[in-house]
């Protein structure tokens, strides 16, 4: 029998380890953002309920308390029912857990943060010879809000964490009412500006979700075969400049290689004329892809009056072109041993094309 407190007090555990550590890395409205949305998450809150702004308060507190006694310690084991497991052994874990419709997701993100959860899982498939869950409702989870990874071969697909990102967007297009990408992709769902958050949306959000997180599970085949592709110096190079503006910029790179990949999700978008999920790739277009790749902001424009596909695939193309040759330089530059700070203003100056 699997004592199930246990189990997502261990997880919890994790995470919070995890956050200890690494939230220093977020800016301050990011950071704050996301303590709201782990607040929410673990007290039940729906979106569109107020949070007492005392009790958050005294939340906030208690966690940043909590987060000082574990920045120093190190990750536990994972206990599931008498077998104990490590905090990275998610193989191991789930052919366990998922007897039990529980999946357990742990991994690495941006800056080398270590990121784990614990969610119910929806279901289990092989896309392109990958293993890929699709996981629900999660019970356990740290400030990171990805809404697929691919660790070792598998990719975790996480519908209420997507579902928590489209909310905020929802909310976003309700206050600044009409507005370009995000009101296409909402209408392509029949959700429109005017519509007032209830649990009926709530529920055709989640639907949403689940439509949507095909398409990152597409980024996430992306990202395997453009690995296979740059080999064991990329991640060596992130090794070397984690935490700094090169591994932002670098994931950037590789994130816009995976977008427009052959095996990606700008590909699958355009095979499948997923209009809506077109919408939201522009909407949540942003970090360094977005200079990257204008080509496709402007296709996306033309697209909206003449429907012609064939404009979102040349952009494509070229994206993919422009982020080819800019990991095989940043590849290039660290084979030549140049330093943290030639290789950020050669970013800016030359890549961007930014001006001091």
């Amino acid at each position: 029998m699997i004592d199930f407190k246990t189990l997502i007090s261990s997880v919890k555990r994790n995470c919070n380890i995890s956050d200890a550590r690494y939230w220093g890395y977020y800016s301050l409205c990011g950071h704050l953002l996301r303590l709201r949305e782990l607040y929410r998450s673990e007290k039940g809150i729906r979106p569109w309920e107020r949070i007492n702004q005392e009790e958050i308060s005294e939340w906030i507190s208690e966690r940043e308390t909590l987060w000082k006694k574990l920045e120093d310690k190190d990750f536990g084991d994972i206990i599931i029912g008498e077998q104990v497991y490590g905090p990275f052994e998610v193989e191991r874990a789930n052919a366990v857990l998922e007897k039990e419709n529980l999946l357990y997701g742990a991994g690495y993100g941006i800056h080398m943060k270590p990121s784990f959860f614990l969610a119910d899982l929806l279901s289990k498939k092989k896309v392109e010879d990958h293993d890929v869950y699709i996981a629900g409702f999660e019970y356990a989870r740290d400030l990171a809000d990805y809404p697929a990874t691919f660790q070792d071969g598998v990719i975790f697909a996480r519908v209420d964490t997507t579902r928590h990102l489209l909310w905020e967007k929802f909310e976003e297009l309700r206050m600044r009412g009409p507005k370009g990408s995000l009101t296409f992709a909402f209408l392509k769902y029949d959700i429109k500006p005017e519509d007032d958050p209830s649990e009926d949306l709530y529920r055709r959000m989640f639907q949403v979700a689940f439509s949507e997180i095909e398409t990152y599970i597409y980024h996430e085949l992306g990202e395997a075969f453009e690995a296979k592709r740059l080999g064991g110096q990329w991640r060596d190079l992130l090794i070397d400049f984690s935490g700094t503006k090169i591994e932002v910029f670098a994931r950037g790179v590789k994130d816009l290689l995976s977008d427009t990949s052959e095996k990606g999700m700008i590909r699958y978008i355009i095979e499948n004329r997923k209009e809506g999920s077109l919408g939201f790739y522009i909407v949540f277009l942003g970090g360094y892809r977005k200079p990257l790749f204008p080509e496709i902001v402007k296709a996306f424009d033309s697209f909206v009056e003449s429907g012609d596909w064939g404009l979102i695939e040349d952009a494509r193309k070229a994206g993919y072109g422009k982020a080819e040759v800019c990991a095989e330089r940043l590849l290039s530059l660290r084979r030549e041993e140049r330093n943290q700070a030639w290789i950020s203003e050669y970013i800016d100056k030359e890549i961007l094309g930014r001006k001091k």
